[in-house]
């Protein structure tokens, strides 16, 4: 073989240079197309040496050019001139690399391997693989893979780059990028980048990005950013972001971020953010943020705060606040509970203050706070639990303040104010309007009805119906000498 191929050689650089008379008598293109070879091939099929057409069998030349079609080993020297309609089959090998308009089975080039239409089957290109067209099989490229289309395996040392979607298993060392959708497996060293969507498992180094969904496992060594939404597992070393939905399970070193729905669970290593919703499990190492609603377990480091309604467990480090939505379920806050605009229910409990328009359920406050807002020269505003209404169970280590109904049982440590009471009251300080049923205090105060009973050092109403237990009891409806007396007081019409 080692003596052949200096003959193989010039045989092909004698048979590709014309004779000078015969180039001089006719037009360039026309002596491209010629075939000038040393066909061996009986009944078709055997050895051509020179820039033949069609062979089938073995071929050796020094420049392909005007070539139509080969099956069987073509081998070449040199970069290929124009080979629009050339279909290649079988080994192609070339110290500059193979060019047809389709290669199929199995294409090395020390340079590249190049087509217009099709490649498929295996392409190995120490430069590069490029086609136009389709690439279908094992791609290897020690810079890239190029083509319109990608199906199969592509390795390329820096990127595979496609007009349209690249299928099956992607390896770029730079980046694999896609104008249409990236599918299989995709390990990007910097990153991921599709146009269309990216489904299946992609690994970008720094991120992967598409302007489409994500579907399947997508890590980012930095981000996972989508136009459209992300639906599996997707974990990013800083952050995820989408302009859509976010469901499964998302895992943000520093947040999460969806312009849509945030279903499923999330871990933000500072924050959840949804301008959706939340559903689900949603963890954030400060806060999560909802602009819809938040349902199923909501943890946040300092506080989980949503405009819509919340929904399931919400435990908030500082605070769990929520705009024109409701809170139920159970509901933890560390210095607060707020749902400015909407009631609460179900179990709330806070070491400091809780305010809803109607409470419901067991409510639970600590020491309270003080309201920031409120603070001026002239003075310093409390806040323990406040609410237009409260029923059930209502317990504050300092205050209550309800504008309108509390009903059940309510304790406070030191005061209790309501527009009216009903059930039982017990604390240092009982104010109401009208109080119905047991009030318990230091000091008892009505300042229109009491129906039932108070016990107290000091207990005051305008109107008795019933009777009161105290050092001091007055009841401003009974005649004198009755309106003021010691130990018990009483009155029934």
């Amino acid at each position: 073989m080692k003596r052949m191929i200096p003959i193989i050689l010039i045989l092909s650089a004698a048979l590709a240079t014309p004779p000078a008379e015969r180039a001089a008598a006719e037009p360039l293109e026309e002596s491209r197309s010629e075939s000038r070879s040393l066909d061996l091939m009986p009944g078709g099929v055997g050895i051509s040496f020179g820039n033949s057409r069609r062979v089938k069998g073995l071929r050796f030349n020094v420049r392909d050019e005007g070539v139509e079609e080969v099956i069987g080993l073509n081998f070449t020297l040199w970069k290929a001139g124009e080979n629009p309609d050339a279909i290649m089959k079988g080994l192609m090998l070339g110290i500059y690399g193979p060019s047809a308009d389709e290669l199929h089975f199995v294409s090395i080039g020390l340079a590249s391997v190049e087509a217009h239409s099709l490649i498929s089957g295996i392409a190995v290109g120490g430069g590069a693989v490029v086609c136009e067209g389709a690439m279908l099989g094992i791609s290897i490229g020690g810079l890239a893979n190029v083509a319109g289309s990608m199906n199969g395996i592509a390795f390329g040392g820096l990127a595979n780059v496609s007009e349209g979607f690249v299928s099956g298993i992607a390896l770029g060392g730079l980046a694999n990028v896609a104008e249409g959708g990236v599918s299989g497996i995709s390990i990007g060293g910097l990153a991921n980048v599709s146009e269309g969507f990216v489904s299946g498992i992609a690994v970008g180094g720094l991120a992967n990005v598409a302007e489409g969904g994500m579907l399947g496992i997508s890590i980012g060594g930095l981000a996972n950013v989508a136009e459209g939404g992300m639906n599996g597992i997707s974990v990013g070393g800083l952050a995820n972001v989408s302009e859509g939905v976010v469901s499964g399970i998302t895992l943000g070193g520093l947040a999460n971020v969806a312009e849509g729905g945030m279903t499923g669970i999330s871990f933000g290593g500072l924050a959840n953010v949804s301008e959706g919703g939340m559903r689900g499990i949603s963890i954030g190492g400060l806060a999560n943020v909802s602009e819809g609603g938040m349902s199923g377990i909501s943890i946040g480091g300092l506080a989980n705060v949503s405009e819509g309604r919340m929904s399931g467990i919400s435990i908030g480090g500082l605070a769990v606040v929520t705009g024109d939505g409701p809170i139920s379920g159970l509901t933890v806050g560390g210095l607060a509970v707020a749902a400015l605009e909407a009631p609460i229910s179900g179990i709330t409990a806070s070491a400091g203050s809780i305010t809803g328009a109607e409470l419901s359920g067991i409510t639970l406050g600590g020491i309270g706070m003080v309201s920031m807002e409120e603070i001026d020269a002239r003075h310093i505003a409390y806040s323990g639990i406040r609410a237009g209404s409260a029923r059930w169970i209502t317990a504050h280590g300092f205050d209550i303040d309800i504008a309108d109904d509390l009903t059940g049982f309510a304790a406070s440590g030191i005061r209790i104010h309501a527009e009216r009471i009903a059930g039982l009251a017990a604390s240092l300080i009982v104010s109401s309007g009208e109080m119905r049923g047991l009030s318990i205090g230091g000091v008892n105060y009505t300042s229109a009805l009491q129906v039932g009973l108070s016990i107290g050092i000091v207990n005051y109403t305008e109107r008795l119906k019933g009777l009161q237990f105290g050092l001091v009891n007055i009841a401003r409806n009974n005649t004198k000498p009755f309106r003021v007396l010691p130990i018990l007081n009483a009155h029934f019409d």
